[in-house]
């Protein structure tokens, strides 16, 4: 095998590696591009929630242990 040769197919064998790293990465940025905006979605639900909830009442008497 020529040194071309040999340098070709290191080249190609690189690239193959940063094809398939590309994919992974792209593959993960997709999953938490998802997850973050089901948490977006849950954080809004939650709030809207809150908001909704009744305000305390006054100041919560302490536990029966005091």
């Amino acid at each position: 095998m020529s040194d071309l040769e040999r340098r070709l197919a290191d080249l190609e064998a690189r690239f193959s590696f940063l094809d398939d790293a590309l994919s992974e990465t792209d593959r993960i940025l997709a999953e938490q591009g998802a997850l973050l905006e089901a948490l977006r979605e849950a954080l809004l639900e939650l709030r809207e929630t809150a908001l909704q909830a009744p305000g305390p009442e006054g100041p919560e008497p302490p536990p029966p242990h005091y």
